[in-house]
């Protein structure tokens, strides 16, 4: 007799709201694998940036052509002006499922202009949220909303480099990870 709980309108055996695999350890769910995983990620970014690494492991795809390398320039630089449209196109578009230079770098500026547009917004909604505090909130709300006020220019002026120069390194047939973000996407299988 094993030593399972029994549901006692039913008779049948509960399930432990915990699953175990074969070594009996507690799996982990979906959204917390994300979140480790996440988490994980950022602070290999962060040692990446402070060690001023803006790629890792650039190499040269011997197999993208020059169509493969415009589409993976324009990937990045029409985030500029019209972001998601063109990365939605490429991964959209049948000729480039067959393209795996195309998809990468469609699949990475896509997820670097969203991590972009989290960022922006998730300092946006903090400074609401300081403001909605009575007497203290509304000084230091003011006092966030400066900051964001004056950073948020150089926020965009280092976005738009970063897009520029990921961009170049594309066009030039490279295929590089960056810092935090390409980890992130392969563990979902999204790369």
């Amino acid at each position: 007799m094993t030593n399972e709980a029994v549901n006692p309108e039913t008779g049948q055996p509960q399930q432990d709201p915990q699953s175990h695999n074969a070594a009996g350890r507690v799996e982990q769910t979906p959204v917390e694998r994300l979140t480790s995983s996440a988490y994980t990620q950022a602070g290999e970014a962060a040692d990446a940036f402070r060690r001023g690494e803006l790629m890792q492991h650039a190499e040269i795809d011997p197999l993208a052509d020059s169509d493969d390398r415009l589409i993976a320039l324009l990937s990045y630089v029409t985030q500029l002006l019209l972001p998601v449209i063109m990365p939605i196109i490429v991964l959209l578009s049948e000729s480039s499922k067959k393209r795996p230079f195309q998809r990468y770098h469609a699949v990475q500026s896509l997820a670097l202009t969203l991590v972009f547009w989290a960022i922006f917004m998730l300092a946006s909604i903090a400074v609401g949220v300081f403001q909605l505090i009575p007497v203290l909130g509304w000084f230091l709300g003011w006092l966030v909303g400066l900051v964001f006020f004056c950073l948020t220019p150089m926020y965009f002026v280092a976005g738009i480099g970063l897009l520029l120069y990921y961009g170049l390194q594309a066009y030039k047939g490279r295929r590089f990870a960056i810092p935090g973000l390409t980890s992130f996407l392969k563990d979902q299988g999204w790369l």
